[in-house]
């Protein structure tokens, strides 16, 4: 089975993030124009925080704030779980069936490397699925 770093070498190790000062409308804006479900606030170098879509329907919409003056510091989710590279696939779905999340920043001694969501997890544990099935039917079919 594979690692979350097999996962982050496919798909890469963009982090999005926002500051811990800017709005919950700077946030949505930048998770709306590359279409992805969260991201991570920072204070520095440090994560703050994770801002997901969640937050937004539970902290901003449902309580009728304005996205354009709340700072996402006052929103977001904090602490934030976190992964590691050399953590499994099974692992990290635990972790989000756990603490409700979808989304996990994988962290290796301090260092952000990459964020995994449950869709990505999902992909891939589907794709070795199907692998898994192609070779068996190789190898009753002899064709292996």
């Amino acid at each position: 089975m594979s690692s979350i770093a097999n996962i982050l070498d496919r798909k890469g190790g963009m982090v999005l993030s926002v500051a811990v000062d800017e709005t919950v409308f700077d946030a949505i804006s930048l998770m709306a124009e590359v279409n992805i479900g969260a991201v991570l606030v920072q204070k520095g170098d440090t994560i703050a925080g994770i801002f997901t879509e969640r937050d937004y329907l539970q902290k901003i919409a449902l309580k009728s704030l304005s996205s354009r003056e709340t700072k996402v510091a006052e929103v977001m989710t904090s602490p934030v779980i976190t992964a590691e590279p050399g953590d499994s696939i099974q692992q990290c779905m635990e972790t989000m069936t756990t603490c409700c999340c979808r989304h996990l920043p994988v962290v290796e001694n301090g260092k952000i490397l990459g964020i995994v969501s449950i869709g990505d997890l999902v992909k891939r544990l589907v794709d070795e699925k199907e692998s898994e099935i192609e070779q068996l039917n190789q190898y009753i079919t002899g064709t292996y």
